[in-house]
């Protein structure tokens, strides 16, 4: 019997200059159709490139991570930008009294796939510790609150959405990357994410962590975590020379350790190629990738994809390497 290997994509793809030139002008009923069709057309790139799990279309609905659910809550004002990574800005916003989810963050987003009858899909979400992180704190006593709420807010969020999705399991994939930056808070991590998904049945929860410097203090809290999916970066640490010694995937035998210490079964979403990058990788370079990881973990535990969202590259680009992921995964699977 052939095993599987699932290639996915897991968050945000560029956006086409049609929407992102006017994309804060558009009046509400053109924007929601212009979204639409680049939605549309994203999903035929996604489908071409020969992907299974093709996420929410590249997020055409979103502006970034952060803003979009920011905006849909009563509570918090949102002042001038401020940098995240790389040359990428996000407008941070102030806390300033009680949180209130005022409308959905992503209804429109589900709206449409249950519209097009699309089964296979993930949603990204913003986790609550992020948006706390990114936030500043001017009226609850502690950040600890202050991501609670968050996840409360979050859980409400997912509960709608699940109900609007209807059978079937949902998958939710929560972005956390500020999950690692400060060691000393992985217990409010592990806090406010659990509450985001207390009590959904029905869903398969993924966390989506990218550029760690220790992946280890992630894998301190795994046992604990109502997750069921790591989408991890590895690719942007990795050499891009072929026959190498594959250095940047040591923390897949580190994941593998952790994982034999569960009693539930945890996979990993492995990043084989970088989107800082214009490089696209030759598929020999990801099946040498995806062939080390399988060292440590059986198929079933392995799913494939880029490090983060390809939305720092153009589509074509982003193309390119999402089809050479998929040749590369199908040459691994006929191989095994």
């Amino acid at each position: 019997m052939m095993e599987e290997l699932i290639t996915q994509e897991i968050g945000s793809f560029r956006k086409p200059t049609y929407l992102s030139s006017k994309f804060r002008s558009f009046k509400e009923n053109e924007f929601q159709e212009v979204a639409k069709k680049a939605t549309l057309e994203t999903l035929d790139l996604f489908e071409k490139s020969g992907l299974e799990n093709i996420g929410v279309g590249g997020e055409m609905f979103r502006w970034e991570m952060y803003e979009h659910p920011i905006s849909r809550m009563d509570g918090v004002k949102i002042f001038g930008p401020v940098r995240s990574f790389d040359n990428r800005y996000y407008n941070k916003g102030s806390v300033y009294e009680d949180l209130k989810r005022k409308e959905p963050f992503h209804l429109e987003e589900i709206q449409l796939f249950n519209q097009l009858k699309m089964k296979n899909i993930k949603l990204p979400v913003t986790g609550p510790y992020t948006l706390m992180d990114w936030s500043f704190n001017d009226h609850y006593k502690s950040r600890e609150e202050l991501a609670l709420v968050f996840g409360k807010i979050m859980n409400q969020e997912l509960r709608e959405l699940k109900s609007a999705w209807g059978d079937g399991t949902l998958q939710i994939q929560i972005d956390e990357p500020a999950a690692t930056t400060h060691p000393e808070e992985m217990e409010l991590v592990r806090e406010s994410v659990n509450e985001s998904v207390k009590g959904i049945d029905g869903i398969e929860t993924h966390l989506h962590v990218c550029f760690s410097t220790d992946y280890g203090l992630l894998y301190s809290i795994a046992p604990s975590l109502d997750i069921s999916v790591y989408n991890l970066e590895f690719a942007n640490r990795d050499p891009i020379s072929l026959q190498d010694q594959r250095n940047g995937y040591d923390d897949v035998r580190r994941f593998k350790e952790t994982a034999e210490t569960m009693t539930k079964k945890i996979s990993l979403g492995l990043g084989v190629t970088d989107i800082h990058k214009d490089f696209i990788e030759p598929p020999q370079l990801i099946k040498e990738r995806i062939e080390y990881a399988l060292k440590f973990l059986e198929p079933d535990q392995l799913r494939i994809n880029p490090d983060c969202g390809l939305r720092t590259r153009s589509r074509e680009i982003g193309y390119e390497k999402l089809k050479n992921m998929v040749t590369a995964t199908n040459e691994v699977v006929k191989a095994l």
